[in-house]
């Protein structure tokens, strides 16, 4: 589904572009002996990670860009960067039946994608720091470094935990490279060709998003599914190269250098991340176990509950504590629009890829597509996608209101996913294109629009975080729900095939692939295998039910405002 395409950016001015005065790059100067050591601007307060990197090109002074085939060669390096981290999110849907077939067990499916998800989104902000404190090239390259190693040992992986762990090990390197890319493009350009070059490089992350399940399917169908994970080492490898080559490290602003190493890790707000990583890690774990391994009243399920309130509990005391020197600050969370663009995102970004992991599923299990034609049934959603970016991206610049676009999208989008939980085994084709290419559609048109709140409530030297919160969001929100889905289906499944295998259960059903569940059954019973599988894919339908209403809360919440009244 479409992760991040900009089409919109707010109305500026003149004064938006102009370099940090003489008092700002003192107040910067100084800052350092502050308590959270953070670089100061304009506001008189620490500034946040973004805006310090935001700010950074005017630190120093006189700097000579690249430029020539040089600038273009690092920019092409940047959309390569955001085109194999997009597909490395979002390839491994088609493969899930494949690699269940594998490793004749399904208990793993959920994490698949969740593990990816966790860490990317729980070391985006660390990362962002990283890139402050220390060398961007040097963090660049070994978050490349680390994505490469992921996809290698989810390549090579010989069981489904080592998959996994695989997956965890990408999306950390994954996080690196997000919040690189936009970093090393401020450092690459003047202030006033940032906005057309950000829109571009979202652009091809979206379209890269958007056509992984195609790539997955001629893969899987191809080679197999480990080259869904293989083709990224190559590739990385060469665009580590070319950002050595093409990327000059630009020098730190002296507070900076001054720091020592203890110093700087102070500043990366670890503690936040060893709280939240676990917290998150356990609720997952206990969605895992809940109604499978484990009763939902059991010590197993109840323990890792209590743990995960535990921990986030101690996670937002620390926040409130940093103040804006925490990984979320308060200041910037309490804000209607920011609030609102969160759970429209969260509940409209979970939608697209809950339907994006399990319709493959659909498709090959119960319709008995190949991997490849399994991925080309995602073009309605892919397409109709694309046209309702556009629609918002031309309708926002027309009228200068994002919100309505918002509210459209949450009346529409409950009534796609309303017509996707009556699909069932024999469901025409022709409706299958409709289905889907209505709910695209909606997601579609409502996508863009808490970037554009953000861009136009918050203060300018507020927006880059208010981004980055919104690209956290979008990732979290994905990483719990497809959890979720997983226990239902998992859970609805035992029921429905309880009846055609005497014995079975969740743990028994787990340690199977779905394909090897209905070949091994005679085929009388295959038939009612296949009508069970769909059956417990609509519960997975009717989450996706209950997200898309859920963006009704943000779309009303979110404040009317235009981007043609912004004035920076």
């Amino acid at each position: 589904m479409i992760e991040s395409i900009e089409i919109v950016a707010p109305t500026t001015t003149a004064s938006s572009m102009t370099e940090v005065t003489a008092d700002e790059q003192h107040a910067a100067s100084v800052s350092g002996n502050a308590d959270n050591n953070e670089l100061a601007g304009s506001t008189g307060r620490p500034a946040t990670t973004f805006d310090a990197i935001t700010d950074h090109v005017s630190l120093r002074g006189e700097f000579e860009y690249s430029s020539g085939a040089k600038f273009w060669l690092l920019m092409l390096t940047l959309a390569a960067v955001l085109i194999l981290s997009s597909i490395d999110m979002n390839i491994v849907a088609t493969a899930v039946p494949s690699i269940t077939d594998y490793f004749h067990t399904v208990a793993d499916v959920g994490w698949y994608s969740s593990a990816f998800r966790l860490c990317q989104c729980s070391f985006q902000f660390v990362f962002g720091k990283a890139y402050k404190l220390f060398s961007i090239k040097a963090v660049f390259l070994l978050a490349n470094a680390i994505s490469i190693a992921g996809s290698l040992l989810c390549g090579a992986a010989s069981t489904s935990t080592m998959l996994v762990v695989g997956r965890a090990v990408a999306g950390l390197g994954s996080a690196g490279l997000l919040s690189g890319c936009f970093v090393i493009l401020v450092q690459s350009m003047p202030l006033h060709k940032r906005p057309m070059f950000t829109g571009m490089m979202g652009a091809v992350e979206g379209l890269a998003t958007l056509s992984a399940p195609l790539l997955g399917g001629a893969i899987v169908q191809s080679v197999g599914w480990r080259w869904c994970f293989y083709i990224n080492a190559p590739l990385g490898a060469a665009t580590l190269v070319l950002t050595m080559y093409c990327f000059s490290d630009p020098a730190k602003p002296s507070d900076i250098s001054r720091m020592g190493l203890k110093q700087k890790l102070m500043q990366l707000d670890l503690i936040s991340n060893l709280l939240f990583i676990p917290a998150l890690t356990a609720l997952f774990l206990a969605f895992s176990w809940a109604g499978t391994k484990f009763s939902w009243g059991s010590g197993p399920v109840i323990g890792p509950i209590i743990a995960f309130a535990v921990l986030m509990a101690a996670f937002i005391y620390n926040q409130k504590r940093r103040g804006d020197a925490a990984a979320l600050p308060f200041r910037i969370m309490k804000r209607r629009s920011v609030i609102a663009g969160c759970i429209f995102i969260m509940c409209g970004n979970s939608t697209g890829n809950v339907l994006e992991y399990y319709l493959p599923t659909y498709y090959q299990v119960v319709r008995g597509y190949t991997p490849a034609k399994s991925g080309y049934m995602m073009l309605p959603i892919i397409i109709a996608g694309t046209i309702g970016a556009l629609i918002h991206g031309f309708g926002t610049s027309a009228t200068g209101y994002y919100a309505p676009f918002m509210l459209f999208a949450s009346i529409i989008m409950p009534v796609a996913a309303g017509l996707i939980t009556t699909i069932k085994i024999n469901t025409s084709f022709a409706e299958l294109i409709t289905y889907t290419a209505f709910s695209g559609l909606a997601y579609g048109i409502g996508f863009s629009g808490p970037q554009n709140a953000v861009q136009t409530v918050l203060p300018v030297e507020d927006v880059p975080l208010g981004t980055s919160i919104m690209l956290f969001a979008q990732s979290f929100g994905p990483a719990v729900a497809i959890a979720i889905a997983q226990v239902l289906f998992v859970n609805q499944l035992s029921m429905n095939l309880n009846g055609l295998v005497s014995g079975l259960n969740g743990a028994s059903i787990e340690n199977s692939g779905l394909t090897q569940i209905v070949t091994s059954m005679p085929p009388a019973k295959a038939r009612e295998a296949l009508v069970a599988i769909d059956k417990s894919l609509i519960q997975t339908w009717y989450l996706v039910v209950g997200l898309a209403c859920a963006t009704m809360v943000g779309s009303l919440m979110i404040e009317w405002r235009s981007v043609k009244s912004r004035r920076d």
